[in-house]
């Protein structure tokens, strides 16, 4: 008789059990930890994925490969007197790259596209901190780190059926100077149109009272594209490259499709962050196209996790290593 109530709580158990799992999504990683797609969605949610799908292929820009001279080109241009176009001393040795062709998204990934990957994978919301809330927009630029979004580029991947990633820093900078020309500000025309193809404080700031945030807000698309129909290349935050960083990379790097240094302690960025300035500003800072900037991939948690979103300034791009388009 002392035994019934374990007994009973045992077969109770297993039954609670089940039921809770019931409720929980069939999340699961393949070897390399990339999230996969649950196995348990809803007719609903199989067409939000379907969609959202669709949209991504349509969003990604086929640049054919070929090749160019990578770093700071100012010696090779009539106005500089031989003189370099940026102070910076990590992106001097011009070296040629050359790249196969790839598929590069049009537009960095947003807080739309990430509610997507999340519902679809199981993953918890990006941007959920509370002074972050305001910022996340649906076509806003999503603030995420390394991690989140090299596991985003690989699941959207294998959703296109395509080996995805985030870019090399050849593969951007190629893209952002129209197949490696002298191109120094990635924009539709290579020059910065204050208030037409990069915004201006004031319009920073509009953006920033219509949803009631002392924080800039990274809508996507509000600017025209460069010649190769790639958005925002010049504006708004940073994007996350897959190379390490290495201030020393550009004297030994190989010419082929350049993949960075083995390890690192930080990851390299590119595009540059336009938030506090107009166009004399951005020209203050240097030849966009070809400056790097770098942070470590996971950042340490803060005690002020809970409320700001430390990855605010940094988003993904996605590229599709493929010789041909994406059909």
């Amino acid at each position: 008789m002392t035994f019934k109530p374990l007994l009973l709580s045992l077969l109770i158990s297993p039954l609670c059990t089940l039921s809770a799992c019931a409720n929980t999504p069939d999340t699961s990683v393949d070897n390399n930890g990339v999230p996969q797609t649950r196995s348990d969605l809803t007719d609903a949610e199989q067409k939000q994925l379907d969609d959202f799908v669709a949209k991504q292929k349509a969003n990604m820009r086929f640049i054919e490969g070929g090749s160019y001279e990578m770093g700071d080109f100012g010696p090779k241009l009539d106005w500089t007197g031989g003189m370099p176009i940026s102070s910076n001393g990590d992106n001097k040795t011009l070296h040629k790259v050359t790249l196969d062709s790839f598929s590069m998204n049009a537009y960095k990934a947003t807080y739309g596209d990430f509610d997507i990957y999340s519902m679809a994978t199981g993953q918890p919301k990006e941007g959920m901190q509370e002074y972050a809330e305001k910022v996340r927009q649906p076509n806003a630029a999503a603030g995420i780190d390394w991690q989140t979004a090299q596991h985003y580029c690989q699941w959207l991947g294998d959703e296109l059926n395509v080996s995805m990633n985030l870019p090399t820093e050849a593969q951007w900078e190629y893209a952002a100077r129209n197949r490696g020309q002298y191109v120094l500000f990635p924009t539709d025309t290579g020059d910065i149109d204050d208030g037409r193809n990069v915004w201006t404080f004031e319009q920073k700031q509009e953006i920033r009272n219509k949803y009631n945030t002392s924080l800039a807000v990274p809508i996507v698309g509000l600017y025209p594209p460069n010649p190769l129909g790639l958005y925002d290349m010049t504006n708004q935050n940073y994007e996350w490259m897959s190379d390490w960083y290495d201030d020393n990379y550009y004297a030994e790097s190989p010419e082929h499709n350049p993949q960075g240094p083995l390890t690192g302690k930080e990851k390299v960025l590119r595009s540059v962050e336009a938030n506090e300035g107009d166009a004399s500003t951005i020209k203050l800072i240097g030849a966009v196209s070809v400056k790097r900037w770098h942070k470590v991939p996971n950042p340490p948690l803060l005690d002020n996790d809970a409320e700001i979103n430390q990855n605010g300034d940094t988003s993904a791009r996605c590229v599709a290593n493929s010789p041909q388009a994406i059909s």
